[in-house]
């Protein structure tokens, strides 16, 4: 058995075709140990980077890329930065960057390639579960200015930085981020926020520059905090629903060397990194402050649970969800509930965060249900990475196949087990998702219309987009019982582009489901508000009524929007539209402020 310090061979990772499902430990990683990553950044250049992924991790953890200097070994680095005892402790993932020969980060130009190439490629899941929204760095000696400009130019990349040896910025490279815009039009990217850590040997101008940068973009307080040599400016008071103002900024005199194995690693964690994420929200990301779930009284569950396919009920797949069930709920009586899916890729444990629905559900006081979607075991190539979508969870919507359970016979386990558990108002359940979790929204209503009085799909204008990739015909939905959808879709959105203008099959089928006064081409979609409804600032809204002028189906297309749910839309969805429908559980008839549909 090796030492802890013993250098062991990086192994390669294996084939995607390798990857296998593991009913028992379904959301455990496939993987575990030290691994070579082979990252194309262009066709005649190939740098190194290597993984480190401890034993018995599970999906969507924090990552820190970690700027290993020049002329260090990885996994020697790795262990004295004490970076793989934290990712021990931790759960954490790490990948570790490389300089491209013995002559160390010299290259700015190549280095800012295979910098920008390996966030892309860990963002696409190369056979272990990454989680883009908390993607962070801290990068060592003459790694730290290139990690520095990679981090400046795209902000999206990570959600804190720390830059250990950094000589600051030139006057060049300041007035060039001043000028240039972002991904946002209209937003130079000297304006995004950016947590950071700065240690520099020396005071000079550059590194004076850089300091007033980060705090300018950082809305620092004038104040400062003074201890043991560092200096912290906390952020103003500040921003929005959508984004808030959480990046702190720091500061400390040093060599670089002495943070090795002082504890500096654990402290850039835990008091820098540590619940900040870069939500998608627009083109730029949303920096958000959120506490451990845990703390604030997320509950997690498990149990087996059948997929469906075999009839002996061989296959058991042991599911996972949580439950949220806010302060502000009423204390007797029963109460209303949220159920809440993730998107392709993502967790039960992040979804609520990441769309906003945990902030709702604190100010309106109902209950969230938050389940892990399955996972299909299926070779995927994208980009120049070949890797298994049993690393990017995402909802079955269809009918479950050998190693594939039906996700909907999963919803009626947990229906079935939220309502017996918890004093649930059975009149007043919603469903709500992003992207594969919009298509589980829309396929809540279209296939177990019965169980929710109300749905809100965002990213999604599709009830199965896997079928429709196969070029299959999706199922038909059960019209049981009559449920309203208040959809959502960005004007940004890079995987559903063009809005609600390529939905038009989806949206006549509801209009004729419920006989809605309106079909799809009586608007005008993706024109700045042209023809609709009406125009509120970033919104623009289509709504579909029936004859009694009772609205049962509401579009929303939202400007400046990404592929990506937003706090502010989850709130409009709660005063707007779930509160004003509910449905009898007995009789399943609907009601639109209190009086029958």
């Amino acid at each position: 058995m090796r030492s802890f310090l013993q250098e062991p061979e990086a192994q390669r990772l294996p084939d995607a075709s390798e990857a296998y499902i593991d009913r028992k430990h379904y959301y455990r990683q496939f993987l575990h140990g030290y691994y070579q990553f082979d990252c194309v950044v262009s066709e005649s250049t190939v740098r190194s980077a290597k993984f480190y992924i401890p034993e018995g991790s599970v999906y969507n953890q924090p990552t820190v890329f970690v700027g290993v200097p020049g002329g260090y070994n990885p996994w020697e680095f790795m262990v004295q930065s004490r970076w793989k005892q934290l990712a021990d402790q931790y759960g954490l993932y790490l990948v570790l960057m490389e300089a491209a020969d013995e002559n160390g980060w010299c290259r700015r130009e190549e280095d800012l390639a295979y910098l920008d190439a390996l966030n892309n490629d860990i963002a696409l899941r190369p056979m272990f579960c990454s989680f883009q929204a908390s993607f962070y760095t801290a990068a060592y000696g003459d790694a730290a200015d290139a990690v520095g400009a990679h981090s400046r130019r795209n902000p999206r990349a990570y959600s804190g930085t720390a830059l250990i040896g950094t000589k600051g910025m030139s006057e060049e490279e300041c007035r060039w981020l001043e000028e240039t815009d972002s991904r946002v039009e209209g937003v130079s990217l000297s304006q995004i926020q950016h947590p950071v850590w700065l240690v520099y040997s020396e005071e000079n101008e550059a590194v004076r520059r850089e300091l007033s940068y980060y705090k300018r973009a950082n809305h620092a307080l004038a104040e400062a905090k003074e201890e043991k040599g560092r200096t912290t400016w906390l952020p103003e008071k500040g921003g929005s629903i959508d984004e808030h103002w959480c990046a702190k900024t720091a500061a400390e005199v040093r060599d670089w060397e002495d943070c090795l194995e002082d504890g500096t690693s654990e402290q850039i964690l835990t008091e820098l990194f540590d619940g900040i994420l870069r939500y998608p929200g627009t083109n730029n990301g949303a920096l958000r402050k959120v506490e451990n779930i845990y703390d604030r009284g997320f509950k997690r569950f498990s149990a087996p649970v059948w997929g469906g396919y075999y009839q002996d009920k061989r296959d058991m797949y042991q599911r996972e969800w949580y439950v949220y069930v806010p302060e502000s709920a009423p204390a007797e009586g029963e109460m209303p509930a949220v159920f809440v899916f993730h998107g392709a890729g993502g967790s039960g444990d992040e979804i609520a965060d990441r769309m906003g629905w945990s902030a709702a559900a604190d100010r309106y006081g109902f209950m969230l249900v938050m389940p892990t979607a399955s996972e299909p075991n299926e070779v995927r190539s994208i980009s120049d990475i070949r890797t298994n979508n049993i690393f990017r969870p995402m909802w079955n919507t269809g009918y479950p196949q050998p190693e594939r359970p039906e996700d909907m016979r999963f919803l009626d386990f947990l229906y079935q087990w939220v309502t017996k558990t918890y004093p649930v108002d059975k009149s007043r359940i919603y469903a709500s998702g992003q992207s594969s979790g919009g298509m589980m929204s829309w396929a809540c209503a279209a296939y177990r219309a019965d169980y929710f009085a109300a749905a809100a799909p965002f990213s999604a204008r599709h009830i199965d987009i896997e079928a429709v990739e196969r070029g299959e015909k999706e199922r038909e939905p059960v019209c049981s019982s009559l449920i309203p959808v208040m959809a959502n879709l960005g004007c940004c959105d890079s995987a559903f582009k063009g809005g609600f203008k390529e939905a038009r099959e989806l949206v006549d089928g509801w209009c004729s489901r419920y006989g809605l006064t309106k079909k799809w081409s009586d608007y005008t979609y993706m024109d700045g508000g042209k023809n609709c409804s009406r125009k509120e600032g970033l919104f623009t809204h289509y709504i579909f009524e029936n004859e009694d002028g009772i609205p049962l189906l509401h579009l929303t297309e939202t400007d400046t929007k990404a592929h990506a749910a937003w706090p502010s839309e989850c709130d409009m969805v709660w005063k707007e539209w779930f509160v004003h429908f509910k449905k009898d559980p007995v009789t399943k008839k609907l009601y639109y402020q209190g009086k029958p549909v």
